[in-house]
């Protein structure tokens, strides 16, 4: 007898006339997700950019995720080749690129490809030995030092690649 009562779970007189009410219907529970930072409750909210999850204990906590499919989804961090700070979005005008956020002290910023940082091939620098990296100007794309303004070096560029300079 106490084998049968371990496999099927009680349920009490209020809550079994409540699952017999004809307009009765249950949902699934609640998920709530916690803070990584601070442990605090996220929160759907909506911005100008679309909804997103914060911190209720916001301004204290500043932790925010992406919003995907209802869950938050922490942004996929994208490192300053140079310094290791992150690397953030920019647009300016029609031009968008990533640039070190721990500008001005490093000024490196990194081609666009398609929402992402361009992954591109390590060029290595003849001046300076670090390396360089896709740029673009008014004038179009160009290879720059990523040591930028310590080594002024640059290269043209051909369809996405460095045009060597002969050594004489």
């Amino acid at each position: 007898m106490q084998e049968k009562d371990r496999k099927t779970p009680r349920t009490s007189n209020w809550e079994q006339e409540f699952l017999e009410q004809d307009d009765a219907h249950i949902t699934s529970a609640k998920v709530r997700y916690r803070c990584p930072k601070c442990e605090s409750l996220l929160v759907l909210k909506e911005g100008a950019n679309g909804a997103f999850w914060g911190c209720e204990s916001y301004p204290v906590c500043d932790y925010t995720a992406n919003d995907e499919e209802g869950k938050p989804v922490r942004a996929k961090r994208y490192l300053c080749p140079a310094c290791q700070a992150p690397l953030r979005k920019k647009t300016f005008k029609d031009n968008v690129f990533w640039g070190c956020t721990n500008y001005p002290e490093c000024k490196v910023t990194v081609e666009d490809d398609q929402g992402v940082p361009s992954s591109t091939k390590k060029y290595p620098c003849r001046t300076c030995g670090h390396y360089l990296v896709r740029k673009k100007s008014k004038n179009g794309y160009f290879w720059g030092c990523i040591t930028y303004p310590k080594c002024t070096n640059t290269l043209n560029d051909d369809k996405g690649l460095p045009v060597l300079k002969k050594k004489h």
